[in-house]
């Protein structure tokens, strides 16, 4: 949702099956955030961003319930607080003021949306077993991701098995799975450490690995496509490939949700991106890296080990390092 200043009408058409459900959300934000923050609005595999007071439409094809959710973000990526709503067949409106997501409001309110009201207002046990009692429908799902930690290994080897078959087609369940594979004592991303290898897809579908770049310096930049200033640097980042490619491989990885994603969204920014460009599908990458802020650069030294990690984006922060690290100026 861009910046706007009158009422705008924004339509998301989706192709589903014949059974895909119409929904329609009107959004009425009232108020301005301060300094550099923005709030992000995520709803059907579009994102949308605004400063300032929000008067508009959504409307999708849905084929099962999904969450609207917005996001209070500074420049640097940091999320500040989140508040999110499920939406599914049908009209809904959502009110609030743009600078305290808590004041959002939803009419009508989705079963979905009471279901997590009811796990969220619960505790312990009895929130685990309102969680386990739902993992036929995406709402338990989420939740069950969200409070992994409150569940023992014995309990969650119990538990995942009763996950209907169709959750475990989505990309958070495959996300889910493969945290739960990560031992984080086993590797730790700091300057001086030796690198993890990974192997990734790319755009045209093909594997890429840390290691097929081994003998070379390599700069993973951690993205997403709703980051703005990992948009942002993009200009930069090309300019470094253009200028000491022969040096550096830079491969950006990309932590979307969907490939719908980051295959479509922001392409005018992506269109610049002429290196090595990968999906993390399962998030493992970027959880194995311990990313918590985008944009992140590592840089990785030709033997395998990490030389730098610079979190968030500095304007000519890495291309001084370049330039220092291969004697060659930029003119």
């Amino acid at each position: 949702m861009k910046r706007i200043s009158q009422f705008l009408i924004l339509y998301l058409f989706l192709s589903f099956s014949l059974l895909a459900q119409t929904s329609k959300v009107i959004i009425e934000l009232e108020g301005n955030l301060s300094g550099k923050d923005f709030i992000q609005t995520s709803f059907a595999n579009k994102t949308y961003q605004s400063t300032e007071a929000v008067s508009g439409q959504l409307e999708a094809e849905l084929e099962r319930p999904t969450e609207i959710s917005f996001y209070h973000l500074k420049n640097n990526g940091k999320i500040l607080s989140r508040k999110s709503f499920w939406i599914g067949e049908g009209t809904y409106q959502i009110q609030g003021k743009i600078d305290d997501l808590s004041t959002l409001r939803i009419e009508p309110e989705h079963p979905y949306t009471t279901i997590s009201n009811q796990i969220s207002q619960s505790e312990g046990e009895i929130q685990k077993s309102l969680i386990v009692e739902n993992l036929d429908k995406e709402v338990g799902l989420n939740w069950l991701i969200s409070q992994a930690n409150s569940f023992t290994k014995e309990e969650l080897q119990e538990t995942i098995p009763k996950i209907s078959d169709e959750l475990k087609q989505l990309n958070s369940y495959k996300r889910f799975i493969a945290d739960l594979s990560l031992d984080e004592a086993d590797f730790g991303a700091k300057e001086g450490e030796i690198s993890q290898n990974f192997t990734l897809e790319s755009r045209a579908g093909n594997k890429f690995s840390l290691d097929d770049f081994k003998g070379k310096y390599r700069l993973l930049e951690f993205s997403f496509s709703g980051c703005k200033p990992c948009l942002e640097a993009l200009p930069e980042i090309r300019g470094i490939h253009e200028e000491f490619g022969e040096e550096l491989e830079i491969i950006s990885i990309w932590n979307d949700k969907r490939k719908e994603v980051w295959l479509n969204s922001s392409k005018k920014h992506k269109e610049q991106i002429t290196w090595t460009d990968l999906w993390d599908e399962t998030g493992y990458v970027t959880k194995l890296y311990q990313i918590e802020i985008f944009p992140t650069y590592i840089l990785i030294d030709p033997s395998g080990n990490i030389d730098q990690i610079w979190k968030g984006y500095i304007k000519g922060r890495i291309l001084r390092k370049m330039e220092g690290l291969f004697s060659k100026p930029i003119p």
